[in-house]
């Protein structure tokens, strides 16, 4: 062991600035926080020891299981609808001949991955909003105008529409870059043999894409309950109930209502929630078998 550490000691040494950065900004804040959560709320002085009385109220808290109900249906929404459309786009955009415009469409797509949900949010209330761009087409055709953004039985769905949209093109990015990586000769072969089109689609290009697949739903599943500056920018309070997430109601608790010890034990309830669901799917999806 020792013969190894001394001969990889170069390696080894370059990555003690890497892990003082993991213990400082990550471990020390993620230690803090559960600490806190079994402490008193004080604003000064010394807080007190208080066990689990956080969590009880937490666990007694509608609230707070309304934002873990809100946020698990859209957090799955998003990851049900967004994986199988990226993955379509992406095989489609693989079959476009023309570089240009294929390099075009992709970059388009790309884009708002890019923008902060302060300007994809903002961008989509002004398109939903009563003079907005959808009610100014549907208009054409004689429908009312509908308030979008007020609309509680449509709220989740927008969320999750839009979210959806922004990570499309990320989403076609990793599965477009695991398609492209496929040997050539494989598809020369199937071409030589008669196989359509369609069929090496289905017989090579999608078999190939089963650990891209496996890596994007672990990486979404990671941000089920992750969902905080989408519904920060996005809601109001005709829709609040049903788009109050696990991160809105830390944030409001915590920052707004200084309530450090319900937050912090809500935050340490996500990492649970989030350690939970991803060690089950990773295990249902069978992440560590190779092909």
């Amino acid at each position: 062991m020792w013969k190894q550490v001394r001969k990889y000691r170069a390696i080894y040494f370059m990555m003690i600035p890497v892990l003082l950065y993991f213990i400082v900004f990550s471990y020390y804040p993620l230690g803090l926080g559960v600490v806190q959560s079994l402490q008193t709320d004080v604003l000064i002085g010394t807080p007190e020891f208080a066990g689990v009385r956080n969590y009880v109220a937490l666990f007694g808290d509608p609230q707070f299981w309304e934002a873990f109900g809100n946020s698990l249906i859209m957090g799955i929404g998003t990851q049900a609808l967004v994986i199988p459309l990226a993955l379509l786009f992406a095989l489609g955009l693989n079959e476009i001949s023309n570089r240009f415009i294929k390099s075009a469409i992709q970059t388009t797509s790309y884009l708002p991955n890019l923008f902060s949900w302060t300007v994809v949010g903002g961008m989509w209330i002004t398109i939903l909003s009563t003079n907005g761009l959808v009610n100014g087409f549907t208009s054409i055709f004689g429908a009312n105008s509908v308030q979008f953004m007020a609309e509680r039985n449509l709220a989740q769905f927008i969320m999750i529409l839009t979210a959806s949209w922004k990570a499309l093109g990320y989403y076609a990015l990793l599965f477009l870059a695991a398609i492209i990586s496929i040997d050539t000769s494989v598809f020369e072969a199937a071409q030589i043999d008669g196989a359509s089109r369609l069929r090496q689609l289905f017989s090579i290009s999608v078999p190939a894409l089963y650990p891209t697949l496996k890596i994007v739903v672990l990486l979404g599943v990671m941000g089920l309950l992750r969902n905080f500056d989408q519904v920060f920018v996005m809601e109001n309070s005709m829709i609040l109930d049903k788009v109050n997430t696990l991160l809105l109601y830390i944030y409001t608790n915590g920052i707004t209502h200084f309530r450090v010890g319900l937050a912090t034990a809500a935050a340490t309830i996500v990492l649970i929630a989030t350690l939970l669901i991803t060690f089950v799917v990773r295990k249902l999806i069978r992440y560590d078998e190779s092909y």
